[in-house]
């Protein structure tokens, strides 16, 4: 049987055994939504499987594994430089195979100024494997135009993985106050964020003045406040400033007791997706917290606000629009979910299955059913 390392976070964190804050914000890759992907990918390899860390001795993995698979999010950015990674992959002799790969860009450009090191991963992954595997035609144009041709859009791994088991639906009808909101923002002390309106700053606004509950996966200091690790204070009074700013909240009492009461975290995706019974309907900015409820049986929409987003929703049907678009209200939420037609997400999903197994295939990867 063959034994294949894959580079990720670990699966399932238990959080209590974080020795600070910062430990487990950094073992989350400082977002939740990574453990999806990251568990997909676990469960639909098939055979002898161990964790690598994003530091490994090639040599070792040389000598003891089949291959090394890449769990990826939008690593085809800017901001990130995948030097040290690339480095090590050019010194593999085993396959390697990158499953997920997206690019980060606030609107579809077609000029993304990756950094050097960047190109030199994804041109050492290109040279180990049949195909690499990208979230849409985005993604794919973007290599191509880096002369790497090897490329087959799949989607996300976490498209092709049910949470729990469902029935699947078309039309449905919800009630706003059962909804569970998401938005997208990391740490507070980004004082623009708080001063500029924005959807993403207007859903926090929402979800507080109407008591919604609200999906937290990479806002930091919620995620601190809720963990109560290291309670002697990353919460100083300028971010809890920020805070009230963000949410519209008159006093800081206020706003913690809503956090406590309404903002939902999970470190484990089979909590994550049981706990996603009780609404109605989920909806938002967030990819990762779109796909797990429409993975676990629950209506959800997104508004889709940069490349990554918006090409992943259209290759898969995610029901989705425009976030610049889109004007937020409780009505408007209401409308956007109860005229979607879901059934168009869950037949598009099992074209996308199909095109994602031959993916591995080509890449002689062994799969479990999925």
């Amino acid at each position: 049987m063959k034994r294949y390392g894959i580079l990720s976070i670990k699966p399932r964190i238990d959080p209590r055994n974080a020795p600070s804050f910062e430990s487990l914000y950094g073992l989350v890759g400082q977002n939740t939504g990574n453990l999806l992907f990251t568990n997909a990918v676990w469960s639909q390899i098939a055979g002898e499987k161990e964790r690598v860390g994003f530091t490994f001795d090639p040599e070792a993995l040389n000598d003891r594994l089949d291959g090394l698979i890449i769990p990826a999010a939008n690593w085809l950015s800017p901001l990130v430089d995948f030097s040290e990674l690339g480095r090590l992959v050019d010194r593999l002799r085993i396959p390697v195979v990158l499953i997920g790969l997206g690019a980060q860009d606030a609107n579809f450009s077609g000029e993304i100024a990756v950094p050097a090191g960047t190109r030199l991963f994804v041109e050492a992954v290109s040279a180990r494997s049949a195909a690499i595997s990208v979230r849409g035609s985005y993604t794919k144009h973007l290599l191509n135009g880096m002369g790497i041709d090897n490329v087959i859009v799949t989607g996300c791994p976490s498209l092709c993985h049910d949470f729990r088991h469902f029935r699947e639906f078309d039309r449905v009808h919800v009630r706003f106050e059962k909804g569970l909101l998401h938005s997208t923002r990391f740490s507070a002390d980004h004082e623009p964020f708080a001063h500029t309106p924005s959807v993403h700053r207007e859903i926090f606004r929402l979800a507080f003045a109407h008591d919604v509950d609200l999906l937290i996966q990479s806002e930091r200091e919620e995620m601190y406040s809720l963990t109560q690790l290291d309670p002697a204070g990353l919460l100083d009074e300028r971010l809890k400033r920020l805070l009230l700013e963000i949410y519209g909240a008159p006093d800081w009492h206020i706003l913690s007791s809503y956090f406590h009461k309404h903002c939902q975290l999970f470190f484990d995706v089979d909590n994550w997706a049981k706990a996603l019974e009780r609404y109605d309907y989920v909806f938002g900015t967030r990819l990762h917290g779109t796909i797990m409820a429409l993975n676990s049986g629950v209506p959800a929409f997104m508004l889709h606000h940069d490349s990554r987003t918006r090409e992943l929703c259209e290759f898969s049907a995610i029901p989705s629009a425009d976030a610049k678009s889109f004007k937020l209200s409780p009505g408007s939420i209401k409308r956007a979910v109860e005229s979607t037609h879901f059934g168009a997400f869950y037949r598009r999903r099992e074209q996308i299955k199909h095109v994602y197994q031959k993916f591995l295939q080509l890449n002689d990867l062994q799969m479990n059913h999925f």
